[in-house]
């Protein structure tokens, strides 16, 4: 005996939210994704532009507004990342950005805390750097590779 009886109850995620709104949507770390998933992407990127949610049993339409951006790490930084399949990849128009220098970060963080003083920034930049040559080629070398920011 007890209390009533749980039972399921649906909520959207953020992507089908971001479809039914019709608005842009971020797909982050894209190559680290189950295979499940990217599969239930394809008919969102294909000439089908929808998808099915066996779970509600209906099928969403993409609007015209809605659009799927992904981004991704390249697979040598480890962690379960691979390599996804060219026919996925065709589906989208590719960038690539090289790292940040740390004259970038310095202008970013300026910008995002413009009063922490330039002395102070610059020593903090310069100390994530030197960790993050240091952790790259002289310690730390199981379980690399390894990245450090100004988050950690």
């Amino acid at each position: 005996g007890g209390g009533p009886a749980a039972h399921f109850s649906w909520c959207d995620g953020v992507l089908l939210a971001a479809l039914k709104a019709g608005h842009w949507v971020l797909l982050d770390e894209l190559n680290l994704a189950p295979q499940a998933v990217l599969e239930g992407l394809n008919a969102m990127l294909d000439h089908r532009a929808q998808v099915y949610l066996p779970e509600l049993g209906q099928t969403f339409a993409c609007p015209p507004t809605f659009r799927i951006f992904a981004a991704q790490n390249p697979v040598q930084q480890g962690g379960g990342r691979k390599g996804l399949p060219k026919s996925f990849l065709s589906r989208f128009t590719s960038v690539r950005f090289e790292e940040l220098t740390p004259t970038d970060v310095i202008f970013i963080v300026r910008g995002a805390f413009p009063d922490i003083p330039p002395e102070t920034l610059a020593a903090m930049i310069a100390f994530n750097t030197q960790v993050q040559t240091e952790a790259a080629s002289r310690f730390a070398s199981l379980g690399r590779p390894w990245e450090v920011n100004l988050r950690d």
